[in-house]
């Protein structure tokens, strides 16, 4: 057991040095200097320095990251490769939206009920592919794209006609009532009372899925559908509650999002945030504290390479989607390595063991 720990985490971690090494080889090709790029990265992603510190706004980026994150982690927790999170994400900032603008209430009872419709809406649109993967055998991915297409074009419809704020050049709905927005710990950070609650429910998911019976039935049917219906868990209720669980999650991100940054949804509003999600769970190793490690790294270097690279060194700021990546391959590929990382760890604790005799 010790030692498949070892390897889950030797896993992300040889990816990610590997990813480096292999930016900064690329880096080294442009006549820049690699240690150049990669200080100005901790810097500008993690920093502490100036009016708004750089990890504060790192924070802020990942929590959405976070939240997606821990929707697809759900779905492979599963056995489902949902790619459903993008949609899901933009139905629950479209609710938001909405009933900001219009709802007249005290935000102690609206901003909950906001929050709370929000993720029935989300988890509803993320019944529809969880229903056509269990009852009609629908390939999630095919469906959950169409359902990506269908909340994008519909966002689109939203505020370009009923939802407009305005006759501006930009299509975008109405600023949300200013009571309801969520509060900020460093202003312009983005990084708030959001943070908190994603954080929260990533120690939730770690407690539901491994302690509990719970989530033992929804870790037997990703192992092994056929074992876990042997053994009397109805593997399809468990699939369904999972993804519209983690549909839930993802329209809350959206949800956030609308009241702790955006305050309104206009054209364009998700731009992949929804897919970063799978990332984020892929390098996480499907894990809730792989999943919050991760949403910092790469919302770090996404942060450093926007301020920095681009400004500082005049390198173009997608050298941090390409060190990201080569990141991802990494961990595609990790079939090719982890025998010689799992021969690694067992000569390892072949020597502790010849010590400790």
């Amino acid at each position: 057991m010790k030692k498949i720990k070892a390897i889950n985490l030797a896993m992300p971690v040889s990816a990610i040095i590997l990813g480096v090494i292999a930016s900064m080889l690329l880096i080294a090709l442009t006549g820049v200097s690699p240690l150049s790029v990669l200080e100005t990265l901790l810097k500008d992603g993690f920093g502490l320095s100036g009016k708004v510190a750089p990890l504060f706004m790192t924070l802020g980026t990942s929590t959405p990251l976070m939240l997606t994150g821990l929707a697809a982690m759900l779905g492979f927790k599963v056995g489902v490769f949902s790619i459903a999170q993008e949609g899901q994400y933009v139905m629950g900032a479209i609710i938001a939206a909405w009933l900001g603008a219009s709802l007249n209430l005290p935000s102690p009872i609206a901003v909950p009920m906001i929050m709370i419709l929000s993720m029935a809406v989300a988890a509803l649109y993320g019944l529809i592919p969880a229903l056509l993967k269990v009852k009609l055998g629908v390939n999630e991915i095919i469906s959950s794209i169409m359902m990506n297409n269908i909340a994008a074009y519909v966002l689109e419809y939203l505020v370009a006609f009923p939802m407009r704020a305005d006759a501006g050049q930009k299509a975008q709905s109405a600023v949300i009532n200013r009571d309801y927005w969520l509060y900020q710990f460093v202003y312009g950070s983005r990084w708030g009372i959001s943070f908190v609650i994603a954080v929260v429910l990533l120690i939730v998911a770690y407690f539901v899925i491994f302690k509990t019976g719970k989530g033992y039935k929804v870790r037997m049917v990703g192992q092994n559908i056929n074992f876990a219906s042997y053994g009397g868990i109805r593997s399809d209720k468990v699939i369904i509650t999972t993804l519209t669980t983690g549909a839930a999650i993802a329209g809350l991100a959206g949800c956030m999002e609308v009241l702790g940054n955006y305050h309104r949804i206009m054209t364009g509003f998700s731009s992949g945030l929804g897919f970063d999600g799978l990332s984020v769970a892929m390098l996480g190793m499907s894990h809730p504290a792989g999943v919050f490690i991760v949403s910092i790294l790469l919302a770090g270097i996404r942060q450093g390479a926007q301020l920095g690279l681009q400004i500082s060194l005049s390198v173009p700021r997608e050298l941090g989607a390409v060190l990201i990546a080569l990141v991802i391959l990494f961990v595609a590929v990790s079939d090719v390595y982890r025998p010689a990382l799992e021969r690694l760890l067992s000569r390892k604790e072949r020597k502790n063991r010849r010590k400790e005799g």
